[in-house]
């Protein structure tokens, strides 16, 4: 009973198995199962290590990316204590800026009043 045969009337049916192949499977069924879950073992071996693999190359490319996100999460919080200087040195110096102008239209309104006082005295100013 050859593996190459067709089915038909208590023949095996036919693998389309090269004659290479048919020579070095064992004829024994048993033999045959034994070869078939040595091949299936190595078959997912293969694939599990492949699939090692990739999880390696992953992990490797989520630690780069938890890299770059840590570092722009870094960078954000550099800009906002940098926005945050900034907008204090802009509230202080509208502040001062806010208190100067004050001072300067009371300083006006006083040389107006010595002005106007000087006047009234009679001295005139050069």
């Amino acid at each position: 009973m050859s593996l190459s045969s067709n089915y038909s009337g208590g023949s095996a049916p036919d693998f389309n198995l090269s004659d290479e192949i048919l020579a070095v499977i064992p004829t024994d069924p048993y033999d045959q199962l034994d070869l078939a879950r040595k091949i299936t073992s190595m078959a997912i071996a293969s694939r599990v290590s492949k699939l090692e693999s990739e999880v390696t190359r992953l992990r490797q490319m989520m630690y780069e990316k938890d890299r770059v996100a840590f570092d722009l999460e870094e960078k954000v919080s550099q800009l906002e204590r940098a926005y945050q200087e900034s907008e204090s040195r802009l509230k202080t110096v509208i502040d001062e800026n806010t208190r100067l102008s004050k001072d300067q239209d009371s300083l006006a309104m006083t040389a107006k009043k010595m002005g106007r006082d000087l006047a009234k005295v009679g001295i005139d100013l050069p």
